[in-house]
C-alpha cells in the first residue's frame, strides 16, 4: 500500500503516506497531498479549520458565551475601557467628525492624546456593526471570542503554507492561540492587543507568499499588496504587534543574506517596508515621534521589569508553557528526520528541502524560525533575569532588553513579556511540522482516523489546563445606572464632575469611562493613553481650583495641605468657594456632580461626609440630591451664579514649600526647586474675553544673585533679577485668555541648602504679598 487515501467525507484534511513504502530520497508531505481528493467547497480543509476555530474560541470562551449579555470577562480593568475604545472611536469618526486619536470626553476639559493608548480603532470599527444588533456588552464579548477564532485560522493558514498539512496547522495554530498563558490574562485584565494579535499571523502568511520559494505564485504581488495593507491595519490596532512584524521581517531580512535568492528576498521586503512607512509616516509615525520626545511622561519602561517572564516559566510544568508533550513531539520528529544511516556519529545538519519540510509557498528555514524563537525568549525576560514568580525580585543579571528599553518610542513600552507571543508561533509552527512525521508513520498500522484522533489527544493534554482555568473567570455586570439613560435623553452638551476623581476603588475608572458609552457627556476622569500612574503634568483636575480639591479627597491629606493649608496665613488668599464655586463649574459647563457611593465606602465613612460637605460648601448648605440609589448620589449645578470678580489668584500644586510667617510681617513661601522644576501660580480669568492684568508680588533670592524666569502656560513671559538679602517688588503685565492659566517661576540658579542640619531643604528664592490687579 503506497498511500492510505481516506475520504474527505470521514477525516476530511488528512490523508496519511505509509513511510514504510515510501522511497528515503523521496520528499514527503504527510496528512493533505494536493490533487487526491476533490471535495465540496463547504468541507474542504480551510472550512473545516475555520470551523474548528470557532469552535474552539467557544470552548475557551465558554464563560464569556454563556454570559454574552450578562457582564463582561475581565470588564473590571481594561475589559471596559475595550468598550470605550469602541465607542469613542465610533463617536469621534461618525458624530464629531474628528480624529480618534484626541479625546477631551474624558480628562475633560484639556483631554488626552490617545497615540500611544491601545485604541485598537480598526478592530473597533469591523466589530461595530454588533453593537445595534447585540448591545455594547455582548458585541464586545463576541470581539474577543472572534478574534480568537480569528487568531487560529490566521495561523493555521500561515503554518499550512509550510507543512502543507492541513490537520497539523490547525493543531499548531490552536498550540498557538490558546496555549499562551497570556490568553489567560484577558480574563484578568481583558487587555487589548488579545483582540489584535489576529494581524500578525495574516501578516506573515501574506508575506511569505510574496517571497520567492519552490513555488513561484504567479498573483505574488497582491500578497505583496496584501503584506503593505496588514502592517497598516497592525499600526491601527496595537503597536506591540507591529513592532513583532517588524522585527521579523528585518529578521528574515538578515537571514536572506545567506540564501541564494538574497536579492529578490531583500527587495520585496524593501517594498513593503517602504510601502508601509510612506502611508503612516505622516498621519502616524512623526506624530508619535514628536509626541514621544515632548512628554517624557510617556516613559513608562522603567516597568519593564514588573512585566516580564520569570525563567520557572518556561520549565515549570502547567499553564506558563505550552507543555512537555508537544516540545517531545518536536524534538522526536527532528530526531526521526535527521537519523542518518551511519550512525549518529556522522550526523549533518541538512537542508531544509531534503527535511521534507517544503511548503506550497516557501521552503521552512528552520534554523531563522529557531532563532526567532530564542531571541523572543530571551527578551521576554525583560531588562534583568528574575528566576521564579514565587519571589519576583530581579537579579542583578543584565539581559539583552536592557540595551533596547530606553531607546526613543521603544521607551514608552513597559511588557517585555509579550514577546513570549513569538515564543509561542514558533512553538505552533514546529508543532504543525513535527506532526505530519510522527502520525506518518503510524499510518500503515493504525485504523484510517488514527491521525485525526491523535491530533486531538494531543491538543486535549495540551490545552486541557488551559481550557480548565478559564472556567473559572469571572463576568463583571455593568450596572448600568438608570440616571445615565436620563441623561442619554438630553442631547444637550454638557460635562459631569464624578467623584473620587481617577479611581480605583468601587467599579473602577474603566467602568465609568464605559458609562460614557450610555450617557456620552464629557467627564473630568480617565486612566488610559500611559497615564494609569496620573503622571501626566497637564492633568486639568489636578491642578485646577476646587477640582484638585475634588481630587485629593481620597487621597493623603498631607499633599492638599501643601496647596491649601487649613489654618495658616498664605501668600495669596484662596478663593471663597461658597463665592467661586457655581461660577468655576459653570464656567466648565458641569451640569450635574456625581458620587459613587461603592467608591467612596472602601475609603471610609469619613472620605463620603468630605465629599457631602465639599459638595454643600460648592452648591449651597441646603442642596439636595436630584437623583438617588444605592450605588450614586446626583447634585444639579446651578446655572444663575455671577462670579464676585472677573479674576482671582491661587496657589499652585506644585513648586512650593509650605507657608511661613515671619516675626513681623506678612507669610511667605520658598520655591521648591529641590522636587520641582517650577513654581506655579493660579491665574484665572472668569469671563469670556481676554483681559489685561497685573501681579504684584515681592520677591526675594537666598544667599546669591539669582535670576527667575517666568513662564505663562508654558510660553516664556519675562525675566527679572534678584539681589542676596533684599527683597524687591515686581510688576508682570498679563494678558490673561478665559479660564484657567499657570504662572511658572524657575531659576537656572542650584538651590542651596539652608545650612541647618535640622531642615534639609534646598532654597532659591521666595514670594509674598501676591495680588492680581484688573
Amino acid at each position: 500500500m503506497d498511500n492510505l487515501e481516506i475520504s474527505p467525507l470521514v477525516v476530511p484534511f488528512v490523508a496519511v503516506p505509509d513511510l514504510r513504502t515510501t522511497p528515503k530520497t523521496t520528499p514527503v508531505v504527510p496528512f493533505n497531498q494536493p490533487g487526491k481528493s476533490k471535495s465540496a467547497w463547504w468541507i474542504g480543509p480551510n472550512w473545516l479549520a475555520l470551523l474548528g476555530s470557532l469552535g474552539m474560541a467557544a470552548l475557551y470562551g465558554r464563560v464569556a458565551l454563556l454570559n454574552l449579555t450578562r457582564g463582561l470577562v475581565g470588564g473590571d480593568t481594561d475589559g471596559y475601557e475595550n468598550l470605550w475604545n469602541n465607542y469613542w472611536v465610533h463617536t469621534a469618526l461618525f458624530d464629531l467628525n474628528r480624529s480618534p486619536f484626541f479625546t477631551d470626553y474624558l480628562y475633560y476639559p484639556t483631554g488626552i492624546s490617545l497615540r500611544f493608548h491601545t485604541l485598537n480603532p480598526l478592530n473597533g470599527l469591523l466589530f461595530w456593526p454588533l453593537w445595534p444588533l447585540l448591545g455594547s456588552i455582548a458585541a464586545t464579548n463576541l470581539q474577543f471570542l472572534l478574534s480568537m477564532a480569528l487568531t487560529t485560522f490566521c495561523g493555521y493558514l500561515f503554518f499550512k503554507d509550510f507543512t502543507g498539512s492541513s490537520l497539523a496547522a490547525f493543531a499548531g495554530s490552536a498550540v498557538f492561540t490558546f496555549g499562551n498563558d497570556q490568553l489567560l490574562g484577558f480574563y484578568s485584565f481583558g487587555q487589548a492587543e488579545k483582540l489584535a494579535q489576529w494581524w500578525l499571523p495574516l501578516y506573515l502568511w501574506c508575506l511569505f507568499r510574496a517571497l520567492p520559494g519552490p513555488q513561484l505564485r504567479p498573483l505574488w504581488w497582491l500578497y505583496l499588496l496584501a503584506s503593505v495593507g496588514t502592517l497598516v491595519a497592525m499600526s491601527l490596532t496595537d503597536w506591540q504587534l507591529l513592532m513583532y512584524a517588524v522585527l521579523l521581517s528585518l529578521g528574515y531580512g538578515i537571514y536572506s543574506l545567506f540564501r541564494s535568492a538574497r536579492w529578490v528576498i531583500l527587495g520585496r521586503l524593501c517594498v513593503v517596508g517602504l510601502g508601509w512607512l510612506a502611508l503612516v509616516i505622516f498621519p502616524l509615525l512623526l506624530p508619535m515621534l514628536a509626541e514621544a520626545n515632548q512628554n517624557s511622561w510617556l516613559s513608562v519602561s522603567d516597568q519593564a521589569v514588573s512585566h516580564s517572564r520569570t525563567l520557572s516559566q518556561f520549565i515549570e510544568v502547567g499553564s506558563a508553557n505550552p507543555g512537555y508533550l508537544v516540545l517531545g513531539i518536536i524534538i522526536a520528529a527532528f530526531c526521526l528526520k535527521l537519523q542518518p544511516a551511519g550512525g549518529w556519529r556522522n550526523l549533518r545538519l541538512p537542508k531544509a528541502s531534503t527535511l521534507g519540510l517544503k511548503g506550497t509557498a516557501n521552503s521552512f528555514q528552520p534554523v531563522f524560525w529557531l532563532l526567532a524563537g530564542l531571541v523572543a525568549a530571551v527578551l521576554s525576560l525583560g531588562p534583568r533575569l528574575i528566576i521564579s514568580d514565587t519571589n519576583p525580585q530581579p537579579t542583578g543579571i543584565s539581559l539583552p532588553y536592557a540595551w533596547l528599553y530606553k531607546l526613543p518610542v521603544l521607551s514608552t513600552g513597559r511588557d517585555p513579556e509579550r514577546f513570549y507571543l513569538i515564543v509561542m508561533l514558533v512553538v505552533g509552527l514546529f508543532l504543525s511540522l513535527a506532526l505530519p512525521e510522527i502520525l506518518g508513520r503510524l499510518g500503515g498500522r493504525w485504523w484510517q482516523l488514527a491521525p485525526a484522533v491523535l491530533t486531538g489527544l494531543v491538543l486535549t493534554i495540551t490545552l486541557s489546563g488551559y481550557i480548565a482555568e478559564v472556567g473559572q473567570a469571572r463576568v463583571d455586570p455593568p450596572n448600568w445606572p438608570p440616571f445615565y439613560s436620563i441623561l442619554a435623553q438630553d442631547k444637550e452638551a454638557y460635562s459631569i464632575l464624578e467623584l473620587p476623581l481617577f479611581t480605583e476603588l468601587g467599579r473602577g475608572e474603566d467602568t465609568y469611562e464605559a458609562y460614557q458609552s450610555i450617557h456620552g457627556k464629557a467627564r473630568f476622569g480617565g486612566r488610559l493613553a500611559r497615564d494609569h500612574k496620573l503622571s501626566n503634568p497637564n492633568n486639568f483636575a489636578k491642578q485646577m481650583t476646587l477640582f484638585r480639591d475634588f481630587y485629593w479627597l481620597t487621597r493623603p491629606n498631607t499633599a492638599l495641605e501643601l496647596v491649601r493649608p487649613s489654618k495658616a496665613q498664605d501668600i495669596v488668599s484662596a478663593p471663597d468657594y461658597r463665592q467661586w464655586s457655581i461660577p468655576l463649574l459653570n464656567f466648565y459647563n458641569v451640569r450635574y456632580i456625581i458620587l459613587y457611593l461603592d467608591a467612596f465606602r472602601p475609603a471610609g465613612p469619613k472620605t463620603l461626609a468630605s465629599a457631602q460637605a465639599l459638595v454643600r460648601q460648592a452648591l449651597g448648605t441646603n442642596v439636595q440630591p436630584v437623583y438617588q440609589d444605592n450605588n450614586m448620589l446626583a447634585y444639579q449645578v446651578p446655572a444663575d451664579a455671577t462670579a464676585p470678580t472677573e479674576l482671582f489668584l491661587d496657589v499652585g500644586s506644585n513648586g512650593w514649600y509650605p507657608p511661613e510667617n515671619g516675626s513681623s510681617g506678612p507669610a511667605f513661601r520658598w520655591a521648591n526647586l529641590q522636587d520641582y522644576q517650577a513654581a506655579e501660580i493660579i491665574a484665572f480669568n472668569a469671563t469670556r474675553s481676554n483681559q489685561l492684568a497685573q501681579v504684584q508680588f515681592n520677591a526675594f533670592s537666598f544667599q546669591q544673585t539669582t535670576s527667575v524666569s517666568v513662564w505663562l502656560n508654558d510660553r516664556p513671559s519675562s525675566t527679572f533679577q534678584l539681589q542676596p538679602a533684599q527683597s524687591q517688588l515686581i510688576t508682570l503685565n498679563l494678558t490673561l485668555p478665559p479660564g484657567q492659566h499657570l504662572l511658572k517661576f524657575s531659576t537656572d540658579k542650584l538651590s542651596r541648602p539652608t545650612g541647618n542640619t535640622a531642615d534639609n531643604r534646598l532654597l532659591s528664592f521666595g514670594i509674598t504679598q501676591l495680588h492680581l490687579l484688573p
